[in-house]
């Protein structure tokens, strides 16, 4: 909510009586606090289907979203939105008119103030769809201590329309609410800086759109853009559009890469391995899901620079052993949401290169869902077309011993770093589709002419 229409909105409550009732009883002033359900047969059904409460965060609003499940249309004329929080007693927030039809929904926002007042998530608040305060078709409410929501968090009905709510990192703002299924999205990724944004946001985001026409539903977004201040303004407005657009963002974590240096997760000397570089990871991983609502993990920089072998103390602590501890905690803060989030890795491309890396891709595939080995034929490794392919084919070999899936990844240039043509980038892409591989990922956005690539990978996906 903008502080214009805050100021506005606490100016016009400021002469409301403390609330001293329970908040989620909603009550008009002077009524007894029971809420009677509302009986007219033409708002029978409706429901408020989710709820992102945000406070005078700039950029973010808050809003609500109405759903008819029906097979009815559905009459809205003589309902209000009543708000009962800290500040407000039962008060409407939103006087709604016209009808709903099957299966339509309704979304009021403080963007364009057709919902008055924002609402602090921190405290506990209560929201009654109905005739009164007191004559309720749908309700929600929130007690103190349910209630942390990140950027792009909200309370959504699952099933859509008709389920409990529950607490999700990311919302589905005037979309079906469900938990988010890889499947439903083409196998194909973009490698993107948080300096890249600002470009494919221009012109009503031309450039973000034009990467989903072509079929690359995924992009890996630097997480320098999210921890970076002078980018935050951009990367709310950046991961916004890309839920509008049905894009899926991934957070792109350096691991073992800290400020500009490699950054050991062994202590050789004292033979174990660096809690605090492990904890660092963890908080940020969490912070990316919880607060920004990335729908994936993609680690980088999961691997020692070439000197995996001088890192291993201890029969219990390995260099190996650093990489897939790194990998298992990832997955398991993914899995504590349960809200469908993947990880990725980015893989060295040689095959059985354990020895400098650390990397063991059957091994790292239990807990990592996409492999993405670097198959970077152009400059220093000089691929031939069989090299590529069979380096293809080696990590998704590995990928499907550990239960995962690979995804390789290929450059956008040459060996001189001048962009491809976007035949040349799908000539590299069609020899990929020859192997075992599952998708691809492209390093990097801004260099190259991108093809169309909606044909691909079909078999593996719920398009």
């Amino acid at each position: 909510m903008n502080k214009i229409l805050l100021a506005t909105a606490l100016v016009s409550l400021m002469f409301v009586p403390a609330c001293n009732e329970k908040p989620d009883n909603p009550n008009d002033e002077g009524n007894n606090g029971n809420i009677e359900n509302e009986t007219d047969p033409k708002y029978a059904g409706l429901v408020i289907n989710e709820v992102a409460a945000h406070e005078d965060l700039d950029g973010i609003d808050t809003w609500i979203e109405l759903v008819n499940p029906t097979s009815e249309t559905k009459q809205l004329d003589g309902l209000d939105l009543y708000l009962t929080d800290s500040f407000i007693k039962g008060r409407s927030v939103s006087k709604l008119s016209g009808s709903l039809a099957p299966g339509e929904r309704l979304t009021l926002s403080t963007e364009n103030e057709s919902l008055r007042t924002g609402i602090d998530p921190t405290k506990a608040f209560s929201i009654v769809l109905g005739t009164a305060a007191n004559k309720s078709v749908s309700a929600f409410s929130v007690k103190d201590g349910e209630n942390s929501l990140g950027y792009f968090g909200s309370w959504q009905r699952i099933p859509d329309g008709t389920g409990d709510f529950r607490l999700m990192t990311y919302d589905t703002k005037d979309k079906e609410n469900k938990l988010f299924n890889l499947n439903d999205y083409y196998h194909n990724a973009v490698w993107v800086w948080g300096s890249h944004m600002s470009d494919l946001l221009d012109n009503d985001a031309a450039k973000l759109k034009n990467l989903k026409n072509l079929g690359y539903d995924h992009i890996l977004l630097n997480a320098a853009a999210f921890d970076n201040n002078n980018n935050h303004h951009n990367a709310l407005r950046f991961v916004r559009r890309c839920q509008e657009l049905d894009l899926v963002v991934h957070a792109w974590i350096q691991c073992f890469y800290n400020n500009g240096e490699w950054e050991s997760p062994v202590d050789d000397e004292n033979k174990c391995y660096r809690e605090e570089t492990y904890e660092r990871i963890r908080n940020n991983a969490n912070r990316y899901l919880k607060e920004w609502g990335a729908k994936g993990l993609h680690l980088d920089y999961i691997r020692f620079g070439g000197t995996a072998y001088k890192h291993n103390p201890s029969a219990d602590v390995t260099a190996i052993g650093a990489v897939n501890r790194c990998c298992r905690e990832i997955r398991e803060i993914c899995d504590s949401f349960d809200e469908g989030m993947v990880t990725s890795a980015a893989l060295m491309p040689e095959a059985n290169s354990e020895y400098y890396y650390g990397q063991v891709p059957s091994q790292m595939s239990k807990w990592i869902h996409i492999l993405m080995p670097m198959i970077y034929r152009y400059g220093g490794y000089n691929m031939n077309d069989n090299k590529f392919r069979s380096n293809s084919n080696y990590f998704a070999t590995e990928a499907e011993k550990g239960g995962g899936v690979s995804w390789s990844g290929i450059q956008t240039y040459d060996a001189n770093t001048k962009g491809m043509t976007a035949e040349q980038i799908r000539a590299d892409i069609d020899l990929m589709a020859e192997t075992k591989c599952q998708g691809i990922v492209l390093f990097r956005y801004q260099l190259g002419t991108f093809p169309d690539v909606k044909d691909l990978w079909k078999q593996y996906n719920n398009q």
